[in-house]
C-alpha cells in the first residue's frame, strides 16, 4: 500500500507534533518509575527505550518538514508500536498502564493520514494492547479481555471522530482559501490569485508557456459613481467582468485586480492572438456599455488595454507587468478606448 502523508500545510505541525509526543513519552517513561508502586525490575531497559525516544523526538524537530517524503511522517508512528510493546512487557503485562500511549499513536494517525490508513493505525494498536495474553499467564485473570472489549472499540471510534474532525477542518481550510482567491463583488480571480497564475508560468513551474497579459482599465469610470453612486458603479463592474470573461477562452484567466483594473491571463497565443483577444475585449466592453444605457443613462463604458507577451516582450514577471502597464498608460494618454501593445507604444500606433 503506497503511504500518504499529511496536507502541506500540516506538514511542519505534524512533525513537531510527532516530536512532542517522543519527547513527552520519554519525560513519562524515565520519570514514571519515581511513582510508588511503579514496577523497577527492567528499569535500565525503560531509561533505555526513553533515551531512544529522546533522540527520535529530537530527529522529529530536526527534520526539514519540506523536504519530508512519506515515510518520514509514518516512521515515528510505526516505530512507536513496537517500542510501547516492549514498555508494556517491561512494566507489567496485562497490568501495564503503557498501553495508554497507544491511543496517542491512533489520534495522531487519525489526524493526519487518511481514514484507511488510520483504521490500519488503529487495528494495529488493539493487536499491541493484545501482546500480553501470548506471554503474561495472569493477562486474563488480570482483566485483559475486558480491557480489550472495552479498547478495541475506543481505538476505532477514536480514529473516526477524530478523522472526521480533521476532514472537516481541512474543508473549511480550502474553503477559506479559496474565498481569499475570489473578488466578492464580480466573482473572478483577484490579485492574490492573479498573482499566483502568473508567477506559476513565468519562472516557475511551467515557465516553458508563452503568456499573454491584458491591464484593463474602464475610462471615466468615476461618471458612474458620481451620477449613480456606489450600486451604480458594481453594475457597471459587473458587467465589465462578464464582458472580459465572454471574451477570454475557457482557459485563460480574468482578473480583478482592484477598483476599475482588470487584467487577462492567457497561454498559448502568439503576437496575432494576443492582439485579436484584445480586440474582442474592447468590443466586448463596448457591448456591455451598450445594455447599461437604458439601466445607467448617461454612463459611457468603455476601456483602455495594454498588453504583452513573454517571451517575445519581456523575461520576468516583473519585467511583463511593466510593459502592459506602459502601454496602458500610452492608451490612456492618447485618447482611451483603444489597445496598445509594447511596440505600438514604441511606435506610437494604437489600434482600435
Amino acid at each position: 500500500m503506497r503511504l500518504g502523508t499529511p496536507d502541506k500545510e500540516e506538514r511542519a505541525t505534524a512533525l513537531k507534533l510527532a516530536g512532542a509526543l517522543w519527547l513527552t513519552g520519554a519525560f513519562t517513561t524515565s520519570t514514571g518509575m519515581l511513582i510508588p508502586g511503579a514496577p523497577t525490575h527492567h528499569a535500565g531497559l525503560l531509561l533505555a527505550l526513553a533515551a531512544s525516544q529522546a533522540a527520535w523526538g529530537v530527529a522529529c524537530f530536526l527534520i526539514p518538514w519540506n523536504t519530508a517524503n512519506a515515510l518520514t511522517f509514518h516512521t515515528p508512528a510505526l516505530l512507536a508500536l513496537p517500542m510501547i510493546a516492549v514498555m508494556v512487557a517491561s512494566s507489567g503485562g496485562a497490568r501495564s498502564v503503557a498501553t495508554y500511549d497507544l491511543f496517542f499513536i491512533v489520534s495522531y494517525c487519525a489526524y493526519f493520514f487518511e481514514a484507511k490508513e488510520a483504521l490500519g493505525y488503529a487495528a494495529l494498536c488493539g493487536l499491541v494492547h493484545a501482546l500480553p495474553l501470548l506471554y503474561d499467564p495472569h493477562a486474563v485473570s488480570e482483566g485483559m479481555l475486558v480491557q480489550l472489549y472495552i479498547a478495541a472499540p475506543s481505538y476505532l471510534v477514536l480514529a473516526f471522530v477524530m478523522g472526521r474532525a480533521r476532514a472537516r477542518l481541512v474543508q473549511l481550510r480550502y474553503a477559506a482559501d479559496e474565498l481569499s482567491r475570489v473578488d466578492p463583488l464580480t466573482g473572478l480571480p483577484n490579485r492574490r490569485a492573479f498573482t499566483e497564475r502568473i508567477e506559476s508560468h513565468i519562472g516557475g513551474e511551467r515557465s516553458s508557456d508563452v503568456t499573454g497579459l491584458m491591464l484593463v482599465d474602464l475610462d471615466d469610470f468615476k461618471e458612474a459613481n458620481t451620477l449613480y453612486g456606489h450600486p451604480g458603479g458594481d453594475r457597471v463592474l459587473c458587467e465589465t467582468a462578464a464582458a472580459l470573461r465572454s471574451a477570454a477562452r475557457a482557459e485563460d484567466m480574468v482578473a480583478r485586480l482592484g477598483g476599475d483594473e482588470f487584467a487577462v491571463v492567457a497561454h498559448r497565443l502568439d503576437v496575432d492572438g494576443m492582439r485579436g483577444l484584445a480586440e474582442r475585449a474592447l468590443g466586448a466592453v463596448r457591448a456591455a456599455g451598450s445594455r447599461l444605457d437604458t439601466e445607467l443613462p448617461g454612463v459611457r463604458v468603455t476601456a483602455s488595454i495594454g498588453w504583452a507577451l513573454y517571451p517575445h516582450t519581456a523575461g520576468t514577471v516583473e519585467d511583463l507587468i511593466a510593459a502592459a502597464d506602459v502601454s496602458l498608460r500610452g492608451v490612456k494618454g492618447s485618447g482611451k478606448d483603444s489597445m496598445l501593445s509594447p511596440e505600438d507604444w514604441l511606435a506610437g500606433e494604437a489600434s482600435v
